[in-house]
Parts: C-alpha cells; structure tokens; sequence
C-alpha cells in the first residue's frame, strides 16, 4: 500500500512539472499568417489568418522580415511594437483579418509621386523569389526575450 502512495506522489510531481514545462512555453503565440504579392504595384500583403492574437503584454514586437533573393539583403520593418518599456503600444491586438501591408521603394504603385505606398516601405525591391518571415519578439513566462518566426513564405 506504501508503495501506491509512493507511486501516486511521484506522478503527481511529474505531471506538475510537465504542466509548469509547458506553461513557460505556452505563451508564444500560436498564429497562422497568410502572405500574398501583388506584382503590379509591388505589395507584399501579410494579414493574420487565425490562431491566437498578438497581444501587447507578451509581445515587445511583431516584424516583417523581407530576404531579397538575388542580393541576399534583408531588411525588417515594424507592424506592432510597444512604446519604451511600458509593455504598451498601439496597434494592438493583431487579430485575424488585420492586414500589412509592405512596398517596394523603387514602385510608386499609386502614381502620386510618393514611393511609400503601404502601412511600411522596406529597402529592397520585392520581387516574387523574395522570402517573407514574421517574426515575433517576446517576453517569455521565464523571463526571457526570445524571437520567434511565425511564419515563412516564399513568394514566387
């Protein structure tokens, strides 16, 4: 009977300890992204396609990375970022439906002589062999700063 005891508390400890595992793990966000590119006006569009929000209390950033294919160049820009270290920032949550767009700075897509067309520019012409990445910058539950690529597509 002693032995059962014995059995049952060690199991005890070690599911807790695979729950408490899994708690600090948690809570990078589980989201699908879908990335589109629209060659004529040079848009990459990355919108939020489900899964968990990106909230601001965990999140320091969510960025667009964009790899230009035939120079290797990569540049990033800021979809949602917090403000200083306050854990707050606007544009917050990124829900699904929420959309961003990015341009290409060589394409005024909208003719007004303003090479920045979208919600951020970035500084390689896109193409449709270019590599597009989502990448989360967070806090983690331990404390941690850790970034995290959320999705990644290549275009062409």
């Amino acid at each position: 009977m002693v032995w059962l005891v014995v059995i049952a508390a060690i199991a005890a400890v070690a599911g807790s300890i695979v729950t408490v595992g899994e708690d600090l793990r948690r809570d990078v966000p589980d989201s699908d992204f879908s990335v589109s590119f629209d060659d004529e006006t040079a848009t990459i569009t990355v919108e939020h396609a489900g899964g968990d929000p990106i909230r601001d209390r965990e999140t320091r950033r969510l960025a667009v990375a964009v790899a230009d294919a035939e120079t290797g160049a990569t540049d990033r820009v800021t979809w949602v970022t917090d403000r200083d270290n306050s854990k707050r920032g606007p544009g917050y949550p990124v829900d699904e439906g929420d959309a961003f767009t990015v341009d290409d700075p060589t394409v005024d897509a909208d003719g007004d002589g303003n090479y920045h067309d979208a919600d951020a520019t970035v500084g390689v012409a896109l193409d449709a062999s270019d590599t597009v990445r989502v990448v989360w910058r967070g806090t983690r539950r331990s404390g941690a700063v850790t970034n995290v690529t959320l999705d990644e597509t290549t275009l062409g």
